[in-house]
């Protein structure tokens, strides 16, 4: 028998009206969404509103830690940090270079209909090793998202 109960589906777990990000949003917008939603990763959509891929925190901090090749780390995590040196005395706030969500998103990630088993889903999760899961409907619209947390947390209690 699975430890996730086989009569749940995706729709159960998921967090509904996912919270999204285009993909021209910049890594401060970014930032400010993970921490005003105290989420780690959102569905990247297209001007359609279409899911064209997932970004998280662990992407948008490797992307700072790389840097890009005009750009060094550490500029990167004044920008979401809005500390150091203040180069734009007018507005008082480090200019922030043109990094944006679509340079280091994951693309086509791991979508689900809203009907599939969470068990499924967790097997799916653990073969591709991810930890965001986009539910959407059969046009690529998200519903909602599914984290391990999320899957987690319907795991029967341990005696």
């Amino acid at each position: 028998m699975s430890l996730v109960k086989s009569e749940l589906k995706a729709k159960d777990v998921m967090t509904a009206d996912p919270v999204c990000v285009p993909r021209s949003a910049r890594i401060r917008e970014l930032a400010r969404v993970f921490e005003e939603h105290e989420i780690s990763g959102v569905p990247v959509t297209d001007q359609h509103g279409k899911v064209i891929g997932v970004v998280t925190k662990t992407d948008l901090i490797r992307r700072c830690a790389e840097g890009t090749e005009d750009i060094p780390p550490a500029y990167l995590f004044e920008v979401l940090s809005e500390q150091g040196v203040v180069e734009n005395e007018a507005s008082g706030v480090i200019p922030e270079p043109l990094v944006c969500v679509e340079d280091f998103m994951t693309e086509n990630p791991l979508t689900v209909g809203p009907d599939l088993s969470a068990a499924a889903v967790a097997r799916m999760m653990f073969e591709k090793r991810v930890h965001h899961v986009i539910v959407a409907d059969d046009e690529k619209f998200p519903i909602g998202i599914i984290t391990s947390m999320d899957l987690l947390g319907v795991l029967p209690q341990a005696q």
